[in-house]
């Protein structure tokens, strides 16, 4: 209810007739802010935060206060976004590749639209890649995320003097920054480049506690002494700008993909000012918030992807770090704001969608956590606005249905007056945003790696893990989880319903976890092995490790032929 550079042909002409004229179909303007969670102003989430910009879109468009990702890990929900399949369809359930490794032929979001005769354009992570990695998606490509999305290159950021740092960003360009490196040891790094001087790491701890494999700094944050168009958002939000002003002869896709607030939390020193000299508000917690919880619960928790919530309490920074965070949220709104205010120059005010959207969450202390691939509300609800065209004299509003990214490939589709593809996993919000439906769903499935899920239904939720491990939480009368209710009486009823609506994932017979180890048995009757708290991938659980850990492996595959029968379970010593 309403509640109130890849270069192709740029099919841009410059001055002719029909360039001053509006296309039929609307234009989109496609925003993503990475591990952005509900601390923006339109949703309340943090008291602290400064999202003007972001505030305002709010205001002409629809807020969907419950939005959720497909999966709190960024490949697999960019995947889901991209070719409109959940994990369990695409096979994507980890950050290793992208998704045309495991569905090729799959017409991703981009390509529709360009087939369908728009001038697509894109810059930064869209897909789960600093730049483009899938050129065909596009007319043209504009700047990448450069090195995790800040001012320094990828060897000024590397922890190992003298071993090379893979590149990320777009595939076969050259990196042409010289490092500035006065000092090549780690920590203490000096960096002089220009207006950039630095000595990392700029908070002090060293990123080899949590995670040595890393191999570049990226447990970091603080001011930098640059401007925004040296940050790599900063040129992204220039390079829009720009093709804003230009003049089309057909509709565009156009598409931009921030790196903020993703961590590294590096940001020019403005944005790190409103919130220097003051006790910025912590997230909700309890003592032993975890004890009502099980172990693979607690892995999730406490193995760290980057850094651990640990570490941020051993060295005192929790407060600096809310800064870091609050300051890049508060950079990535200056950015989207100059696109808000390069369009509102442009003669496609008035026929454009505007999205914006953030991939997942990210949790900073709450639940015991620091980062995102959890199944609780941190890692897993993100901000969602639709922005109509003004021709469709929709009314801003807010709507509390539940959404999913899912939907954001048949939306986006049926706003245009385009055929959906039918086999899409998401569903059309066009009903919800042009006032015809409350909810396009009564219920919401999300996905953490290989069989761990988590239902949404009314204030109900609940999560099942891939070991049979369960947690139950009243979120009107606990929005925190703090109270896991499936150990206590009063709620089978509950527990049925929702245990009912959790997905089967085909891929999949068996899960069993053993320790930090967790074995699966496919569809094809091939066991898998992967370490949970693997040193390089972790809770990922990209790395196969069975060849690794005979001994461990021989148990598993005794106790899953043992029990046929047990779709999840707990081997225990």
């Amino acid at each position: 209810m309403k509640k109130f550079a890849i270069i192709g042909c740029c099919m841009l002409l410059a001055a002719s007739a029909f360039a001053n004229q509006e296309p039929a179909m609307p234009n989109i303007l496609f925003i993503a802010c990475d591990d952005l969670n509900d601390w923006v102003g339109f949703l309340g989430g943090h008291p602290d935060t400064r999202t003007p910009n972001m505030d305002r879109l709010a205001q002409r468009g629809i807020v969907f206060e419950r939005a959720y990702c497909a999966s709190p890990i960024c490949g697999p929900s960019r995947a889901a976004i991209l070719t409109g399949m959940k994990p369990e369809t695409s096979g994507v359930y980890n950050n290793k590749g992208t998704y045309i490794d495991y569905v090729p032929d799959a017409v991703s979001l981009p390509r529709f639209f360009k087939n369908h005769g728009y001038m697509v354009m894109g810059a930064g992570k869209i897909n789960h890649a600093m730049g483009c990695v899938v050129p065909e998606n596009y007319h043209e490509f504009g700047p990448d995320a450069g090195a995790i999305g800040g001012p320094f290159t990828w060897e000024e950021l590397n922890m190992n003097p003298g071993k090379k740092v893979e590149r990320k960003d777009i595939a076969g360009m050259s990196n042409t920054i010289e490092s500035g490196i006065i000092t090549n040891i780690y920590p203490g790094k000096v960096i002089q480049r220009g207006d950039l001087a630095a000595t990392l790491p700029l908070n002090g701890i060293d990123n080899r506690t949590d995670r040595p494999a890393n191999g570049y700094n990226t447990f970091d944050w603080g001011p930098v002494s640059i401007t925004d168009d040296q940050m790599p958002d900063g040129m992204m939000a220039k390079w829009a700008e720009e093709k804003l002003k230009s003049q089309f002869t057909s509709p565009f896709f156009l598409a931009v993909g921030f790196y903020r607030p993703h961590q590294p939390w590096y940001a020019p020193a403005k944005y790190f000012e409103p919130f220097e000299g003051k006790d910025i508000a912590l997230p909700p917690s309890v003592e032993r918030d975890l004890s009502d919880c099980g172990e693979a619960a607690r892995h999730y928790a406490h193995y760290p992807w980057s850094g651990s919530f640990a570490t941020v309490q051993k060295f005192g920074q929790w407060q600096d770090a809310l800064r870091g965070y609050l300051a890049s949220v508060h950079f990535v709104d200056a950015q989207v704001g100059r696109l808000l205010d390069a369009l509102d120059a442009s003669p496609y005010k008035d026929n454009t969608i505007v999205v914006l959207w953030g991939d997942h969450g990210w949790e900073l202390g709450g639940k015991e956590h620091w980062g995102k691939h959890t199944a609780w509300e941190g890692s897993m609800r993100v901000p969602l606005i639709i922005v109509p065209p003004a021709g469709m004299k929709i009314p801003a509003g807010r709507e509390d249905g539940f959404a999913s990214l899912l939907d954001l490939y048949p939306t986006l589709a049926d706003l245009c007056g385009l055929d959906v593809p039918l086999h899409l996993d998401g569903k059309s919000l066009k009903p919800v945003i042009a006032g015809e439906k409350e909810s396009v769903r009564n219920h919401i499935a999300t996905t953490l790696g290989r069989s761990t899920f988590t239902v949404r239904k009314d204030d109900w939720k609940y999560i099942q893990y891939y070991d049979g491990s369960e947690e139950l939480y009243d979120l009107k009368t606990d929005p925190n989880e703090f109270n896991n209710l499936v150990q206590q009486q009063g709620f089978a009823a509950e527990l049925e319903i929702m245990r009912g609506l959790t997905p089967v994932d085909e891929r999949f017979r068996q899960m069993v976890r053993y320790g930090q180890y967790k074995g699966i048995i496919d569809a094809a009757g091939d066991l898998r092995v992967y370490d949970m708290l693997h040193p390089k991938s972790g809770i990922g659980e990209q790395t196969e490790v069975s060849a690794e850990q005979p001994q461990v492996t021989a148990k598993i595959k005794a106790w899953l032929q043992a029990h046929p029968d047990k779709r999840h379970s707990i081997l225990k010593n």
